[in-house]
């Protein structure tokens, strides 16, 4: 359903009013999508969906990590490896201002064959919402249209608040689905503070005054407690659960 030019200054205004609330009111991811689709269908869009690119310490096949699409098209993008070849995963990488579908892979030489085969599934034009949440999680909110988008400046800053409304309010509810970060010892505490200082198990051990291979085993056990397959990833994965500060202590 389109939205006449006449009635869309009120129809988004009345859509963005009280939407950071509305949605902090859901208790599910489910409840939350039901929020936000009862926003944005009286502006014309028929679903919408947080894609993670990157987040945890790595990428992502841009998939759905909540919400969706048009039926059939998540599982034909990730058949196809579109991914591989998306100018949109590469514009959200790139961009921090919203773009539309049509904008960025209608005039691509890889992203116009992708385009014109979501068509047949329904999706003819998008608004992607780049996101940046959290240390190190990176994604889009797509919010799918079955015509070509053509929006004004106002419409455009809008949406993106209310597409990084929910994104964040999304993101919130897993992270709390996920239960407290698990409980580290004091000494693998101590042990991860001068690992993200960048000290090896030797110095560590000198400054501790243990052996490098009690230091190893500690940072180890951290290791699988966070389920880090690296050191660099331990101290990310710290961060992200509280146990670690990003800045200056």
């Amino acid at each position: 359903m389109r939205v006449s030019s006449a009635t869309r200054p009120d129809a988004y205004n009345a859509a963005a009013q009280g939407i950071v609330s509305a949605l902090a009111s859901a208790r599910s991811i489910s409840d939350l999508d039901e929020i936000f689709a009862a926003r944005i269908k009286g502006l014309g869009y028929q679903n919408a969906g947080y894609i993670r690119v990157f987040g945890e310490g790595q990428f992502h096949p841009a998939s759905f990590l909540f919400g969706c699409t048009y039926p059939g098209w998540a599982e034909r993008y990730q058949t196809k490896q579109y991914v591989l070849e998306d100018p949109v995963v590469m514009a959200t990488c790139r961009l921090t201002s919203a773009f539309t579908l049509g904008e960025v892979a209608a005039p691509s030489r890889t992203g116009a064959p992708i385009l014109a085969d979501s068509h047949a599934y329904g999706l003819v034009d998008g608004f992607c919402a780049p996101i940046r949440a959290g240390y190190d999680e990176m994604g889009l909110v797509l919010l799918g249209s079955d015509h070509s988008l053509d929006l004004a400046d106002h419409e455009r800053f809008l949406l993106y608040g209310m597409c990084q409304s929910y994104a964040q309010a999304g993101l919130a509810l897993l992270l709390s689905a996920h239960g407290d970060p698990p409980s580290l010892t004091r000494r693998e505490t101590e042990c991860l503070k001068w690992v993200a200082a960048g000290r090896s198990d030797p110095q560590i051990g000198m400054i501790l005054g243990l052996s490098s291979n009690t230091i190893h085993a500690h940072v180890e056990a951290a290791k699988t407690k966070l389920g880090a397959n690296s050191r660099a990833q331990l101290v990310l994965r710290a961060i992200m659960s509280g146990i670690l500060r990003s800045g200056p202590s």
